[in-house]
């Protein structure tokens, strides 16, 4: 039967979404799991957490999460760690004990394997507060999607998946920085780290049945680089909501825009953007203001002279820099209807590969990756010195070769009818 391939692309994706859905032949029914589970230490003194410290680097491997406050301050305020291992659960009172050193050490040791769920931003606090670059990581959340199709999955769904605990999660909004805590506190904080070895095992095994242990040391590389946690300058200026409108010299003001809202979120200890939103440092850029009384006509803008001063002097010191320092404006898009066309073929057949072989497809590639990947086909572009992500490593190896070879032409996509419906043939 023929089709057209708006309604092929159409059937593709359709079919993929029903097999990545693990409840479609109904709802899954997990074991109820009783865990040994240590007493959780409430620990507010140097002394007990140099010895805490001091067990989980004999015992080699440890859970590790926070609870940290940022809506109304500048950067993270750090008000529980939490750590745990096979034979402890430790939850520490930052407010109580002088340094967290020993905790950022441990995570910053390459001989002790950190399990973490989601964990990038309490590793961040890791480098940014600590100066430590986290070395040995496993994500229970990115190892959970790289044996199955649920991604990105919550912690309480994944411990019921893997091990059949059901978590009570009822704390989600309440406020860390109050003392005393209560039972119901402790008891949520402890949660978040108590079942993670137990996870990490779990996952493990399942890693290592599939042949994919490798895949995960692969993804856990960003976790240990410095350079995930801390953002260049031109990284925040292109991260900017509009932005690109900008050119060149506006790109350099709007960077010296951002180095002058650090600094006053810094002096007035407030988010960033609670000192001025990014359509305003946008703004600001365009009209190249040096003048404080220009940008004090700004609506939405609340800050006091001296603020409204630095950013003037801000423009004028990007105005006055040379050509060759301003950021590089990003090249504008170009994709045709045919390679528009594609990437959306290219992405049925990476969904469907993935719901075939348990892989999350949004760890695959996103869709801005996919274009870019389908774009160096087409154009026959050189990446030699600087590869896609699909083109090397266990994406290049797997999903990313049958994409190539479909939109290359060496191989032909069908659908095939059987028990589980339409399933995608590449031959």
């Amino acid at each position: 039967m023929l089709c057209s391939i708006s309604d092929f692309i159409s059937k593709l994706s359709s079919m993929a979404k029903q097999r990545s859905n693990p409840h479609r032949a109904g709802k899954r029914r997990t074991p109820s799991t009783k865990l040994p589970i240590p007493e959780t230490q409430y620990v507010s003194s140097d002394d007990v957490l140099k010895k805490v410290c001091e067990q989980i680097r004999v015992e080699g491997c440890f859970a590790f999460d926070t609870e940290f406050v940022m809506e109304d301050c500048f950067g993270a305020e750090v008000c529980l760690v939490q750590l745990a291992t096979e034979s402890l659960v430790a939850v520490v009172d930052p407010f109580e004990v002088k340094s967290l050193a020993s905790v950022w050490e441990l995570v910053g040791d390459p001989n002790v394997e950190v399990i973490v769920h989601a964990g990038m931003e309490d590793l961040a606090l890791c480098q940014v507060q600590g100066g430590v670059t986290p070395q040995s990581v496993f994500d229970c959340q990115v190892a959970c999607g790289l044996v199955s199709v649920d991604y990105p999955l919550s912690l309480s769904k994944i411990t019921r998946s893997m091990i059949g605990v059901r978590l009570h999660k009822s704390q989600t909004l309440t406020d860390w920085r109050r003392r005393p805590l209560s039972k119901e506190q402790m008891r949520y904080a402890a949660d978040d780290v108590i079942y993670l070895p137990a996870v990490y095992r779990s996952l493990s095994k399942k890693l290592e049945r599939k042949g994919r242990t490798s895949w995960l040391l692969e993804e856990m590389e960003r976790f240990c680089k410095a350079e995930t946690y801390l953002r260049s300058d031109d990284e925040k200026v292109f991260r900017l909501k509009g932005s690109g409108v900008l050119d060149g010299q506006g790109l350099a003001i709007a960077r010296e825009l951002v180095k002058a809202r650090d600094e006053l979120a810094a002096k007035y200890n407030r988010p960033i953007r609670g000192v001025i939103r990014d359509h305003l440092i946008v703004e600001i850029a365009k009209h190249r203001w040096v003048n404080p009384a220009d940008i004090k006509t700004l609506r939405g803008l609340n800050l006091r002279v001296d603020g409204i001063q630095r950013l003037a002097a801000a423009v004028k010191n990007a105005c006055d820099s040379p050509k060759e320092q301003w950021p590089v404006p990003a090249p504008p898009k170009d994709e045709t209807d045919q390679e528009a066309a594609m990437t959306l073929l290219a992405g049925a057949v990476v969904r469907s590969y993935c719901a075939q072989h348990s892989i999350s497809h949004q760890l695959v590639a996103s869709k801005k990756d996919l274009g870019a990947f389908v774009q160096t086909i087409v154009r026959q572009k050189d990446t030699d010195s600087h590869p896609l992500p699909m083109q090397i490593g266990w994406r290049g190896e797997t999903v990313g070769n049958v994409v190539q070879k479909v939109l290359a032409g060496k191989v032909m996509v069908g659908l095939r009818k059987d028990k589980d419906g339409l399933t995608v043939v590449v031959q």
